[in-house]
C-alpha cells in the first residue's frame, strides 16, 4: 500500500492552524497580563477608594463634631439674642417712661410759670388782707383788755382775796383762757341728796328769788359745811385737803329752788400737806 505524501494544501492548513493556535496562545497570554495587570490596577484602585472612604469617614465625624459645636454656638447665640432682644424692649420702654415723664415735667413746669404770674398779681391784695387782719388782731386785743377789766376781784366769805369772778359764761370762757385755776359749771336743783360736783358735793336747801341769795351744804373731805344765805356773785370760800388755797364757789343766777354758778378748784397743791384747818381763815361747820 503506497502512502500518500500529504498535499500542499494540507501542509498550508496545518500552518494556518499552528498560526492560530499561536496567536490564541499569545493572545490569551496577553489578555491574562492585561487583565493582571487590570486587577492590579483595580485592587490598588479600590484600596485608594477605601483610604479616602476612611478619610471621608473621619471628615465627617470632624463634620459632625463642628455640626454639633455649631449648633451649640448657634443655641448660645440664640439665647444671648433674646436677652438682647429683651434688654432692647426694657430700653425701649424706660426711653418711653423718660420721655412722658419729661412731658409731665415740662407741663407742670409750665403750669408753675402760669401760677407764679397768677401769685405776683395777688401780692397787693395779700399784703392788703395781712393788714386788715393786723387791725383785726389789735382791735381784738382791745376788746380781750377791756374784758378782763371788767373781771372784778372781791374779798370771799372766809375774808380771803379772791381770783377773778366770772359774771357770765364769756367772763368764765377769760377765765378758763388763763389757765391758773380749774372751773366746773353747775346747774344745781332743790333735792333731798347732795349732788356731786367734782371733788365735792352740794345740797340746795332754799332760795330766795327777791333778794338774790341762797343757803347751801357743802360736803368736802367728809365734812359738811353750811353755806347760809349767800348772794349772787358772792366768792363762797372753803379749804381742801392738800391744797394753801381755797376753792371757791360762785352763783351767778338765782331762780326758785334752782342755782346756776361754777366752782373754782386751785390747780397746783401745797407741797407738805394741809388740812382743811390749817388755812387762813379757816371755815366753821356754819358760816
Amino acid at each position: 500500500m503506497n502512502t500518500s505524501v500529504p498535499s500542499r494544501s494540507t501542509w498550508i492548513v496545518l500552518g494556518a492552524l499552528l498560526l492560530f493556535v499561536l496567536g490564541e496562545g499569545i493572545y490569551t497570554v496577553r489578555l491574562s497580563h492585561r487583565i493582571t495587570e487590570s486587577g492590579n490596577r483595580l485592587e490598588s484602585t479600590v484600596n485608594m477608594q477605601g483610604e479616602t472612604i476612611q478619610k471621608l469617614a473621619r471628615s465627617i465625624e470632624q463634620a459632625d463634631a463642628h455640626y454639633g459645636e455649631l449648633q451649640g454656638n448657634f443655641r448660645t447665640a440664640e439665647q444671648r439674642l433674646g436677652r438682647t432682644q429683651a434688654d432692647l424692649q426694657r430700653a425701649r420702654q424706660l426711653s418711653d417712661r423718660l420721655a412722658q415723664q419729661h412731658k409731665e415735667a415740662t407741663e407742670q413746669l409750665s403750669q408753675l410759670r402760669q401760677e407764679q404770674v397768677a401769685t405776683q398779681g395777688t401780692v397787693g391784695t395779700l399784703s392788703s388782707d395781712v393788714s386788715g387782719m393786723k387791725q383785726e388782731v389789735s382791735l381784738t386785743k382791745d376788746q380781750l383788755a377791756s374784758t378782763r377789766s371788767e373781771l372784778q376781784r372781791v374779798v370771799g366769805d372766809l375774808g380771803v382775796q379772791s381770783d377773778l369772778i366770772a359774771h357770765n359764761r364769756d367772763e368764765l370762757g377769760d377765765l378758763r383762757l388763763r389757765g391758773e385755776r380749774d372751773y366746773h359749771e353747775f346747774d344745781l336743783k332743790k333735792s333731798k341728796a347732795p349732788v356731786r360736783l367734782g371733788s365735792l358735793s352740794l345740797l340746795l336747801r332754799k332760795t330766795d328769788v327777791k333778794r338774790q341769795k341762797y343757803t347751801l351744804n357743802l360736803v368736802a373731805d367728809d365734812r359738811t359745811i353750811e353755806k347760809k344765805d349767800k348772794t349772787t356773785n358772792e366768792p363762797v370760800q372753803f379749804y381742801q385737803d392738800g391744797y394753801r388755797q381755797p376753792t371757791e364757789i360762785v352763783v351767778n343766777q338765782v331762780y326758785k329752788d334752782r342755782i346756776v354758778g361754777y366752782i373754782s378748784v386751785p390747780k397746783q397743791k401745797a407741797s407738805r400737806p394741809v388740812t382743811a384747818s390749817s388755812g387762813p381763815g379757816s371755815p366753821k361747820s356754819t358760816l
